[in-house]
């Protein structure tokens, strides 16, 4: 390893030839030189964990591609991470998988709750039900901005061209909403502007949930936001499959652990 100081030009990094330059805080510059040799391990459980580690980069992405939820993510001190991605990150990696985000993921980390009754998305347009709460309507206060964040996985086929179809999409949508007369425990609509063919592509997934969080100022001040779990539109029988695979796990470590061990324990010389 090598060290450069006094640098003139900045604080160097990257990779230029066969050296490598890491940059610190101080400024500093460390050198080191290029492993050619080195090769991404081919196990499945390496494959598994880069597969879970792309997952939830993208999940964390799109939530943080919102400016209103990066800004409900970002002073949570309680939450590890030194910016908002980081904290979208490693609140949810709990709920990421190799391949798909399963329904406990959250788009914020906590908030007013709020349920999701209905989505349903037509060809320009989508309209998304839920249910207002006493709470709500307690701090509710407009303007109210609808943060929408469709999630797309497991496409259906393998499109060819230039538009292929990716595993893990979001599409993420930021709406006002318009009607100020909520009631509590009486269904309320939104419904998104027009968007010209932008959901024909909803019907090449196989699963595809809903998240939702409306976010406003409210009476007092401060900005408050509603919680709720996604909404399933597609894909119950891939998250039974899931689910069934993980009791089926959980059965089998059961028996391990009941199974009768040996009175007298094995002596080995070698």
């Amino acid at each position: 390893m090598g060290r450069v100081t006094n640098q003139i030009t900045g604080t160097a990094r990257g990779k230029v030839g066969n050296l490598v330059y890491r940059a610190k805080k101080s400024g500093e510059s460390t050198v080191y030189p290029l492993n050619t040799e080195r090769k991404k391990p081919d196990t499945p459980l390496a494959i598994s964990h880069n597969n879970r580690f792309a997952t939830i980069v993208k999940f964390a992405a799109a939530v943080n591609d919102s400016i209103f939820l990066r800004g409900i993510w970002r002073p949570f001190r309680n939450i590890k991470g030194g910016n908002a991605f980081n904290k979208i990150h490693s609140f949810n990696y709990c709920n990421s998988h190799s391949d798909f985000m399963d329904k406990s993921a959250t788009i914020v980390p906590n908030g007013i709750n709020m349920e999701i009754l209905d989505f349903v998305p037509k060809e320009d347009y989508f309209t998304i039900k839920f249910l207002p709460t006493e709470e709500l309507l307690l701090h509710f206060n407009h303007p109210c901005i609808a943060v929408v964040i469709i999630y797309l996985n497991s496409p259906s086929s393998k499109r060819k061209g230039q538009k292929v179809l990716d595993h893990n999409s979001y599409l993420t949508f930021e709406t006002e909403i318009e009607d100020r007369d909520f009631t509590a425990g009486k269904s309320a609509k939104i419904k998104s502007k027009q968007y010209k063919g932008s959901f024909k592509i909803i019907d090449d997934y196989r699963r595809v949930r809903v998240y939702l969080s409306l976010v406003f100022d409210s009476v007092s001040g401060k900005r408050m936001w509603t919680q709720s779990t996604s909404y399933l539109y597609k894909g119950a029988e891939l998250d039974l499959l899931h689910d069934e695979m993980i009791q089926k796990r959980f059965d089998e470590r059961q028996k391990k652990l009941k199974e009768p061990k040996g009175k007298y324990s094995e002596l080995r010389l070698r």
